[in-house]
């Protein structure tokens, strides 16, 4: 496991952990999108470097839907991302590739070296009708527009991609 692997998972956890003490109030499934994420994500750790498109910087959500109507080979990504430089955890999305590459369209050049992701893979069509519901881009983070579904009750069946998380019988 890369070193900044365990070091978001640790941000992650705490940050859950925080939420879950302060947030006592709702019946919530999951208090916060730190713990949905943990508890369904996925490590990707291996960028396509340079990415086959540049985004505008801090567009990432915009930057990877638009990316999916000029590449509709890749699969739409949401969750959590540090760098070598960053010391948060990011609520962040990214594009992957067939071989599980992150396509990055946000996060370039030098000033993001040793970025890793954890989060989720969504079918296209979630995507596309998550924002047309929402007239937002992402998903995590617009959840309150979508009456907290997501939190309350997990993703629906359908939302995410099973090539990437297979359904348990």
């Amino acid at each position: 496991m890369s070193s900044n692997l365990e070091y978001l998972l640790v941000i992650l956890d705490e940050q859950a952990k925080l939420i879950e003490t302060i947030n006592t109030r709702n019946s919530f499934r999951y208090k916060s999108n730190y713990r949905l994420i943990l508890e369904t994500g996925k490590p990707f750790l291996n960028r396509v470097e340079p990415p086959p498109f540049k985004g505008k910087p801090k567009f990432c959500f915009e930057n990877c839907l638009q990316g999916l109507w000029n590449y509709p080979e890749l699969y739409y990504c949401e969750g959590f991302a540090v760098t070598n430089d960053v010391a948060i955890a990011a609520s962040h999305a990214w594009l992957l590739n067939d071989e599980a590459e992150v396509i990055d369209p946000t996060w370039t050049g030098k000033m993001f070296t040793g970025c890793t992701y954890f989060g989720v893979v969504f079918n296209t069509e979630f995507v596309v009708s998550f924002a047309a519901k929402t007239k937002r881009y992402g998903i995590l983070d617009n959840d309150s527009m979508n009456k907290h579904q997501l939190l309350r009750e997990g993703f629906p069946e359908g939302a995410l991609h099973e090539k990437f998380h297979p359904r348990i019988a």
